[in-house]
């Protein structure tokens, strides 16, 4: 963790079905927290959410922001809007699409 302007936690999973799977468990915690998130914050630019997944192979990693400037791996590669046939961040990152 680090704590300056800017709070980083990084966190390290055996494998990205993993990760994945516990992203969007209705009974883990990250789903509900992230849900109400959007609902009381949304995209009203209060709070900004940044965060990096890489996977242990070159150039498989994105980086996503939420109502804030790049920051990162962002600040130095190309940005590609999350849009289209890859929405989810398993679509992406499996087809290429938008991982930087």
């Amino acid at each position: 963790m680090w704590f300056s302007r800017t709070l980083i936690l990084v966190q390290y999973w055996r494998s990205l079905d993993q990760l994945m799977a516990y992203a969007s468990a209705r009974e883990a915690e990250h789903l509900p927290a992230w849900q109400a998130f959007n609902r009381a914050v949304g995209t009203d630019g209060s709070v900004g959410i940044w965060h990096e997944t890489y996977l242990a192979k070159a150039g498989a990693f994105e980086s996503v922001y939420a109502n804030m400037p790049p920051f990162g791996l962002g600040k130095v590669g190309p940005l590609v809007e999350a849009k289209g046939p890859y929405r989810s961040a398993a679509q992406r990152l499996a087809s290429g699409e938008g991982a930087n």
